[in-house]
């Protein structure tokens, strides 16, 4: 009888410290559960940022490899951003107004007399 009892003994002390580490893994220690699921979360946000940059570098290369070795871009690029135009073209801007608060001046009136 005393044998069973030390099994039971023995038995619920493992059963203790069974339920004690399952505690500890989840919520107790310098790091929990919780903390690397959350590092786990970040971790994979984190490459997903650097997956998008690295497809950027790769877009912005191509762009300078065309510069580079690509009149055509190269004359694009004089053309949208510098305004450049051929002799023989004339340059035409659209340019959007924004909201005004205050009503347009009205042009000066010239001194003619009556």
């Amino acid at each position: 009888m005393a044998g069973a009892a030390d099994r039971r003994l023995a038995r619920a002390i493992a059963f203790i410290a069974l339920i004690g580490a399952g505690y500890y893994w989840m919520a107790g220690g310098e790091y929990t559960r919780a903390d690397l699921v959350r590092l786990e979360r970040q971790i994979e946000s984190r490459r997903a940022e650097s997956a998008v940059r690295e497809d950027e570098l790769a877009a912005i290369r191509a762009w300078a490899d065309s510069l580079v070795s690509n009149s055509w871009a190269i004359e694009r690029v004089a053309r949208e951003r510098y305004g450049f135009v051929r002799p023989d073209e004339i340059l035409v801007r659209f340019v959007e107004l924004g909201d005004r608060s205050d009503p347009p001046e009205s042009p000066p009136r010239a001194n003619i007399p009556p």
